[in-house]
């Protein structure tokens, strides 16, 4: 009996011992990993040619050309969240037009070429956006319509200069040095001197006075930089960009004037020193590209879309903070 009671417990210990042999060793839990909801700031829809403009508090970017359509639509972009809104096929298709705000909740999409169906346009019809509403009503039509002009808003009233057109007698494109002038009051269009030269060309305002710099002549992209005075109702020629500038963008931030873009030189910076009326080369590392759209807003520099040509266009937001503009203005 004892024999046999000892045998069944050594065989019993045996059995649990293996039993627990046979157990995994437990294992170290794995660490968490990394995960992040961050999404690429970019545009919904790649685009060139559009118009851009903001109010201070979001960036608009109205339609403008993708790789395969003519695009109606607006992309409001807010910078603090970096969160995009899209309001599809709200505007006439459009490019290569102006986007002006009124520093009074509207902002008006002003000539360019149109295309509604089969049918392309140099347009003279003005859209006018309500950033509150979201809403598109009409103003009085552009007097003469333009493909690439300039505008800008002072006091009251935006100024359309140059611009190209086709030439109704030779049917051949033609530059236009003509400013026409319209005031949001009245609704009525004016004509105002005409710039030094013919050209397709950007403006910015700074001090109370549009400048205007570059641009094409029909021939070449240009050097000239010029300024028109309100007050004096005048033109005066400013020192020569240092080198030709066509299908670019431009913005003011601070006292120093940007520009972005080239029609060749696809990365080509300047930036022009309004105290020391001085340009010089800005190093920013701007994506290669001609007809993006630059603003300020928040005490920084976004440029935006663009056309890289026989490789792409661009969705790319950029931003250029104050510590990368100081340093480039150096």
């Amino acid at each position: 009996m004892v024999t046999r009671a000892l045998t069944s417990i050594v065989l019993s210990v045996t059995l649990l011992l293996s039993a627990c042999a046979d157990t995994p060793a437990p294992q170290t839990a794995p660490e968490p990993t990394d995960f992040t909801t961050d999404m690429p700031f970019k545009l919904d829809t790649p685009r060139f040619g559009a118009g851009i403009a903001n109010d201070g508090e979001a960036i608009y970017v109205f339609g403008g050309s993708s790789e395969e359509k003519w695009l109606g639509d607006v992309e409001i972009i807010d910078p603090e969240t970096e969160n995009i809104q899209v309001l599809h096929d709200h505007i006439l298709p459009r490019r290569y037009f102006s986007a002006v705000y009124d520093g009074n909740h509207h902002i008006y999409l002003i000539g360019g070429i149109s295309h509604e169906g089969d049918d392309y346009a140099y347009e003279s019809r003005v859209e006018v956006f309500d950033t509150r509403s979201r809403t598109i009503s009409q103003a009085a039509p552009l007097p003469y319509p333009t493909r690439i002009n300039a505008a800008a808003y002072l006091d009251g009233k935006i100024y359309v200069v140059g611009g190209g057109h086709r030439d109704w007698k030779t049917k051949q494109m033609k530059r236009s040095s003509l400013m026409a002038v319209y005031d949001i009051a009245a609704n009525t269009w004016s004509l105002a001197p005409p710039m030094p030269s013919a050209k397709e060309t950007t403006a910015v305002t700074y001090d109370g006075k549009i400048y205007v710099m570059g641009g094409y002549d029909g021939d070449k992209a240009v050097t000239s930089f010029e300024q028109y005075d309100p007050d004096t109702n005048a033109w005066t020629r400013l020192p020569d960009l240092p080198h030709p500038l066509s299908a670019h963008s431009a913005t003011v931030w601070h006292d120093k004037l940007f520009t972005f873009g080239h029609y060749t030189n696809l990365t080509a910076t300047l930036v022009y020193d309004f105290k020391a009326q001085q340009w010089q080369e800005a190093d920013l590392p701007v994506a290669a590209s001609r007809h993006n759209q630059a603003t300020t807003i928040d005490d920084k520099v976004y440029v935006i879309g663009g056309l890289e040509p026989a490789v792409k266009v661009l969705d790319a937001i950029q931003v250029f903070d104050e510590s990368q503009l100081e340093e480039a203005a150096r």
